[in-house]
């Protein structure tokens, strides 16, 4: 998947592709008046209350139609990448329909941030008074599952010659989550891989991967320990202590390729500013090469993020800009970093900071370790302003990749957006960004890996967890613990795209989620370094408490920035030009270069308990049962599955591949 002429790509193709056009968005005219029905909020299973405070904060994305939507789906279908500026004169609106649009928010109060000439959308800031006055509607407190925020209820009608098609960010109730899990219990002081607490048994030691040394210590590596003398599974270790630097780069095997540096982005919101200085000291402890090249762009600081915006939990997320930071440096030691901070966790700031993202163009690749659990909240307009900065850097050479979630098909939980009162619906749901066919959705894998370097244990990520009565028994019984593991799914907004059709299982007219997998169980995990903040009972940050530490985490939000990493190695090591990677990856299902993981409930982690004396065993791709009692359905399977997408990227095969 070289570049390939616009010249080429426009003589060759003739129909459009089954991918729709992002900037598609219909207005019913009216009259003089333009009826916006693609960006009214919908208010079922929504709480509304009473109007919203006048002065109540807003962000907002007013877009305009961008030209050429047909040759811009047919440019996408086929692979092809031109430049950032071949891109604005291809597709940008004209000059005089951004101006109108920018004079018309000024003339209504609201403040102009950021004018995405390509994209077509111009971001304000705004009020509620505002917005009920521009676009004749009423904006009122609104909440759902206990997240509060304002929505605008009816539908906003605007005159005709302000030439908009669709508005975005007129409800604040969904709100992006982080997609991380902590391993309990794994908070230290230093990254040395063994448990805090003294626990009896044999002296720390490897032994062999059958063998039982009878000790509850976490395991540095695969096998390390093993307490349990009879296995339940074909292949078990303790739960690893927290993978370092080191280990990532062989779980990926990309050392043949790490003299390269392609410029690696991260999206998320907030700012630890001290993060540099964090994962150099991890960096040196680890005898790893440091981080050199360090830039962070916060859109606002921690603490107005805190003020204006309690719920995105700004220093809640300083532990996923670890993960992103450490584990890309991991994979990719001399890539410079770019770090992107939204001003909050909100669909519209975190469009925003992507847009400047991609028209900015400093990074072969952009990872975003967050999302929602289900995207049939979304609006078109809602949809459109994740939509064009996404096919723009598919477009543009820049290869996206988003978290599939940690709670599986997600019936398990119960999310801002269907506003069910607190109480799960029972049924599969994917959410946004992931669910996008302009991104890669990545789902997790549980990966063993032996001191020596092998993978042993190479599996999804599903974790089922059981108590083993006896330690030389094998003899289990299922504990109702709540579901965790890859998200995978079917997108109820987003159109199957040409390049899953014949290769996914789940769905033969819809976007299925995942693409790709990476590592993420938490019993796996890696080690990173961050800030734990200590809370008020009102869930006020201390920052004179803030200490630093070493934690494990796994969590697809770690299995995204590695494998947005690997990908960035490989453009650079094949000096390609590549935008979204997912058709690619779809291309190479079968070969050598990807590795089918499909080894259900062969392998399992002893986990100790003091709940269950004997301990917890999790089986790592098994069949997740949730609180309803009903299977999730997603677990691993010969080619493409709902856990791990196509499989892992196969080290040095993929890297040669991926051209």
């Amino acid at each position: 998947m070289k570049r390939r002429s616009l010249a080429a790509v426009t003589a060759v193709l003739t129909t459009a592709s089954v991918v729709p056009a992002a900037a598609a968005l219909a207005a019913t005219p009216n009259g003089a008046r333009t009826t916006l029905s693609n960006s009214s909020v919908s208010t079922s299973g929504l709480r509304i209350g009473a109007n919203a405070p006048a002065s109540t904060p807003m962000s907002l994305t007013l877009q305009v139609p961008q030209r050429n939507a047909a040759l811009m789906a047919r440019m996408t279908a086929a692979g092809t990448v031109v430049s950032t500026a071949r891109y604005r004169a291809l597709f940008a609106p004209s000059a005089a329909q951004l101006a109108r649009v920018t004079s018309f928010a000024k003339s209504h109060g609201m403040t102009v941030d950021q004018v995405d000439v390509a994209g077509g959308q111009v971001m304000v800031h705004t009020t509620a008074t505002h917005v009920n006055s521009a676009f004749g509607v009423t904006v009122r407190r609104a909440s759902a599952d206990g997240a509060s925020g304002v929505a605008a209820i009816g539908t906003p009608v605007v005159d005709r010659s302000v030439g908009l098609s669709g508005i975005a960010g007129l409800s604040t109730v969904r709100k992006a989550k982080v997609y991380n899990a902590h391993q309990a219990g794994s908070s230290r002081q230093t990254i040395s891989r063994t448990p805090t607490s003294k626990v009896s048994g044999a002296p720390r030691g490897r032994i062999s991967a059958a063998a039982s040394d009878g000790s509850a210590k976490c395991a540095p590596h695969w096998g390390d320990h093993l307490q349990p003398s009879a296995k339940v599974y074909g292949k078990e270790s303790n739960l690893i202590c927290g993978y370092v630097p080191q280990d990532l780069a062989k779980i990926q095997g990309v050392a043949a390729a790490q003299t390269n540096a392609p410029a690696i982005g991260l999206l998320l919101w907030g700012n630890d500013p001290n993060m540099k200085a964090e994962t150099n000291t991890y960096m040196a402890a680890a005898k790893y090469p440091l981080l050199t090249n360090y830039t962070a762009y916060p859109a606002a600081t921690n603490a107005q993020i805190e003020a204006t915006q309690p719920g995105c939990d700004p220093y809640g997320s300083g532990a996923e800009q670890s993960i992103d930071v450490q584990s890309s440096h991991s994979v990719s030691p001399k890539s410079p970093i770019f770090y992107y901070g939204a001003k909050s966790c909100q669909d519209a700031d975190l469009t925003a900071e992507l847009s400047k993202m991609v028209n900015e163009h400093k990074v072969s690749t952009i990872s975003m370790s967050f999302g929602e659990a289900y995207d049939q909240g979304l609006t078109a307009a809602g949809k459109a302003a994740w939509d064009r900065p996404l096919q723009q850097a598919s477009l543009t050479g820049i290869s996206t990749f988003a978290s599939s979630g940690d709670s599986g098909d997600n019936s398990d939980a119960a999310g801002n957006d269907l506003g069910t009162g607190g109480n799960p619906d029972n049924k599969p749901h994917i959410g946004y960004p992931a669910s996008s066919s302009y991104t890669t959705a990545v789902g997790g894998s549980s990966v063993g890996l032996s001191a020596a370097g092998s993978l042993v244990a190479d599996v999804g990520w599903e974790d089922a967890y059981y108590q083993q009565k006896s330690l030389s028994s094998t003899a289990k019984t299922r504990i109702a613990f709540p579901v965790d593991g890859a998200g995978g799914g079917v997108s109820q907004v987003s159109k199957i795209p040409t390049w899953q059709k014949g290769k996914v299982t789940t769905s033969s007219t819809m976007r299925a989620v995942p693409d790709v997998a990476g590592l993420s169980n938490p019993y796996t995990g890696f080690t990173v370094r961050d800030t734990a903040y200590q809370y008020t009972p009102g869930g006020v940050p201390i920052l004179s408490t803030g200490t630093q530490e070493y934690d494990t985490y796994g969590g697809t939000s770690l299995g995204s920035p590695m494998v947005a990493a690997t990908v960035a190695l490989a453009k650079a090591y094949n000096k390609v030009s590549i935008g979204n990677a997912a058709p690619r990856l779809y291309a190479l299902l079968g070969t050598s270069a990807l590795r089918d993981l499909n080894g259900v409930n062969t392998a399992g982690a002893f986990v100790p308990s003091t709940k269950y004396p004997a301990g917890v065993i999790v089986s790592l791709d098994g069949h997740p049962i949730n609180s309803f009692n009903r299977q999730e359905n997603l677990v691993t399977a010969k080619g493409w599955d709902n856990v791990t997408g196509v499989g892992e990227l196969n080290g040095l095969n993929f890297i040669k591949a991926f051209k």
